[in-house]
């Protein structure tokens, strides 16, 4: 399902899709003097000065749905009634939440109207969890209109990317060395064997070491990534180690050595270069 950036000229469709979806949620269980400010005209203002935050979903000039968040608040999401059911709010609702915690926030929060049932169990469906009352100040003409709400929050877990490497494989036929030489670079034993040895590495991959009685050394099948890697560099020089000297790749942005490790592997260190969000 594509969730994208709004284009200006779908304000009118997205703002009909508010209203639409305000009516038929919100008019029968919210205050009468609430409602009145909730026309069409001010849904457009509120989308248009709110345009950087809103996400988007359906085909370029025919917006089904959008979702709107303010900091660590999921503050509006809504979809036309045709595509109820379609997944759409689901893919809308996800994208908003990797949005927030891509600001750093560790839990997400929305207010929700007390009896819109719909949406309570849409939102618990997807792992969102009623955490009580609370009083909201929501925005009209003539000033704030406090109401009383549910909110519900979500823990966002990091919002690490869905997808990691598992395993990645190296062949050793000196598994005591090779287990004792991967320790020593930093990674964590989960079983050492005499014929497979496990070993995790950040991010929950594991290094699965396969004994072979014959290896051919070279370029081992992956890289390495280290916070900082001119420590790095010296702690394994302290350590009797000889890795090779630190050589920059502006083209990549990065700066690497090499280092072997006992059965003839040639493994690449690199300096960090990941995308600042939580891996």
């Amino acid at each position: 399902m594509n969730v994208r950036t709004p284009k200006e000229l779908e304000v009118d469709q997205l703002a009909k899709i508010w209203y639409d979806g305000w009516q038929d949620a919100h008019s029968k269980i919210l205050p009468p003097e609430l409602a009145r400010y909730r026309t069409l005209e001010s849904f457009k203002d509120r989308l248009r000065s709110a345009l950087p935050d809103v996400r988007v979903s359906g085909p370029d000039g025919q917006p089904l749905g959008f979702s709107m968040t303010k900091d660590d608040e999921l503050y509006q999401l809504y979809v036309a009634t045709e595509s109820r059911g379609s997944g759409l709010a689901v893919a809308l609702l996800e994208d908003a939440e990797e949005r927030i915690g891509a600001l750093g926030f560790q839990t997400a929060w929305l207010a929700c109207g007390i009896g819109n049932e719909r949406a309570a169990k849409f939102y618990e469906k997807n792992g969102w969890e009623c955490a009580g009352k609370m009083l909201s100040e929501l925005p009209t003409p003539d000033g704030p209109f406090t109401l009383e709400v549910w909110r519900y929050e979500k823990k966002l877990n990091g919002l690490r990317p869905r997808v990691s490497i598992v395993h990645v494989v190296l062949e050793t036929d000196r598994m005591e060395e090779t287990s004792r030489f991967m320790r020593m670079v930093g990674m964590r034993s989960i079983f050492d064997g005499s014929d497979v040895s496990v070993y995790e590495m950040r991010g929950g991959t594991h290094l699965i070491m396969m004994r072979k009685d014959s290896v051919v050394g070279g370029n081992a099948s992956f890289d390495l990534m280290v916070d900082d890697l001119r420590t790095t560099h010296k702690r394994f020089v302290a350590a009797g180690l000889d890795p090779s000297p630190i050589e920059a790749r502006p083209t990549i942005d990065h700066e690497v050595f090499t280092l072997q490790e006992p059965a003839g592997h040639v493994i690449t260190f690199f300096s960090s270069h990941a995308s600042g969000k939580p891996i």
